[in-house]
């Protein structure tokens, strides 16, 4: 007779298999929370400047446009016969900057197919506001957008 010898069988243990499981977890977790403060010390938010925009009168022809930024975010300025107007280009429905249409006289959201008339009023699409007008006013021959 031959003696053949078996080796034990090795069973690894569930609750072993478990801790790995769970240790894995919140060493991702860790490291997500590392690189979202890591990220926020390398490239900071930039910071919104508050404050006026001035611009002189003739920068703005009549039934002309002039693209700004406003508090760090786009904007348009528009003149008319009537006054100056101040609209913001960020769309109300999910932020999207919107597009000034100069031979249609409107805006566009092309991330969502939205449409502003030309005082930013919503004429379809998924928009819910209107565009944010900013405050405007007309000094001389400046014109001054934000709050004095």
């Amino acid at each position: 007779m031959t003696d053949i010898q078996t080796q034990p069988t090795i069973i690894s243990s569930k609750l072993q298999s478990r801790r790995t499981f769970i240790q894995g977890m919140l060493g991702i977790v860790a490291a997500a929370w590392a690189g979202w403060i890591t990220q926020g010390v390398v490239f900071p938010a930039p910071s919104a400047t508050t404050g006026q925009v001035k611009l002189a009168l003739n920068d703005v022809p009549v039934g002309g446009t002039k693209p700004i930024t406003y508090e760090g975010k786009p904007a348009l300025v528009m003149r008319t016969t009537e006054g100056v107007t101040a609209l913001s280009l960020i769309c109300t429905h999910l932020g999207c900057t919107v597009q000034w249409r100069e031979g249609k006289q409107e805006f566009y959201c092309p991330c969502h197919d939205g449409y502003f008339d030309r005082d930013g009023g919503v004429i379809a699409g998924p928009p819910p506001m209107p565009l944010e007008q900013l405050p405007v006013k007309v000094t001389g021959n400046e014109i001054v957008i934000g709050e004095q």
